[in-house]
Formats: C-alpha cells, structure tokens, sequence
C-alpha cells in the first residue's frame, strides 16, 4: 500500500466521510503538493477499500441535496491504518524530487537549454518556499501537526535553495561538460 493509501485510511479514521468529503480535505489540507492524488484516485481507492472490507459504504440522501456514498471504516480498516502508520514510520526516509530526474540528463543539453533547465530550478523553489511562507502566515487556523509539516517544507526549501546555489558554483566552474 502507498502514502495514498495512509492519506484515506487516516482521514476515514478521524469520520466517515463521502469521496468528495476525502478529495476536499486532502486539497484543503494542500496534501496534493507533496502526494500525487487526484479525484479519480479517492474514487478509486474507496471502491478498492471497499473490496478488501476496509470501509463500508452506505448510500444516503439529505433533503432535496443529491444522494451521497459515505465511507466508514471496519475495524479491519482501522487495523489496516495502524500498520501502515507503523511501516511508514519505521520505513526509509525517502526525498524524491521530480527535478532530480530533469538534472541526471541536462548533461545531454546544449548550455542554453542547461541553463534554462537551471532556472526552472531555482525560480520553482524560489516560489514553492514562498507559497510556503505565505501558508505559515496562516498557522493560526491550522493543527499543531500541520504547522509542524509547513515548517518541515520551508526548512528543506532553505536547504535545496542552499544546494542549488552550490551546484550552480560547481557547474559555473567547469569549462567542459556539464557532468
């Protein structure tokens, strides 16, 4: 099972909630910043869910609103999340950034298009740590734990704004190729 799977167990562990409720939480929460989840994938896992006897859903209709799933977990669910948070937290601390597959082949770029590639970098970070910033000046409204992650994400955007300046130094110093 994935981060994905931790992310719906762990919601549906707090309340039972419909599909919308989950990708809504998820999109309020700014999960998907660091996740790769989208509407289809909750539809999806719920119905897997489901299968595998993890949540129950049942069907419900409120006034003249439009009838609605809503997921609850089993206690084999509950099960379920507890290892995962368990395997998780065990688990190897895994960073993988998606610029690191762009910077293994800027070797095969001519020097404009390197140092384009450079710039995408380094202006992406830039305004990633300033979304950041600009989510921590609302910590107010947030948990403890969500203030912890922010402050989590800002610290290792200041290191990987550290680390771009470096290897910019480094492959500013090089007259040949660029790897």
């Amino acid at each position: 099972m994935s981060t994905i799977d931790l992310i719906i167990l762990g919601s549906l562990y707090q309340s039972p909630k419909s599909a919308y409720e989950l990708q809504k939480q998820i999109k309020d929460r700014h999960l998907a910043r660091w996740v790769k989840i989208g509407s289809y994938t909750v539809y999806k896992k719920v119905i897997q869910y489901e299968k595998k006897g993890f949540v129950l859903s049942e069907t419900k209709k409120n006034g003249n609103m439009p009838e609605k799933t809503v997921y609850t977990l089993t206690s084999s669910g509950k099960t379920k999340f507890l290892e995962l948070m368990s395997e998780f937290s065990a688990g190897e601390t895994r960073i993988f950034l998606d610029f690191n597959a762009v910077i293994v082949n800027m070797s095969l770029l001519d020097d404009t298009d390197f140092k384009e590639c450079m710039n995408n970098i380094k202006n992406s970070i830039c305004k990633t740590k300033n979304q950041i910033q600009e989510q921590m000046s609302m910590q107010k409204e947030m948990t403890l734990l969500g203030q912890m992650i922010l402050e989590q994400q800002y610290m290792l955007l200041e290191t990987l704004e550290k680390w771009e300046k470096i290897f910019e130094q480094k492959i500013n110093g090089e007259d040949e190729k660029h790897d």
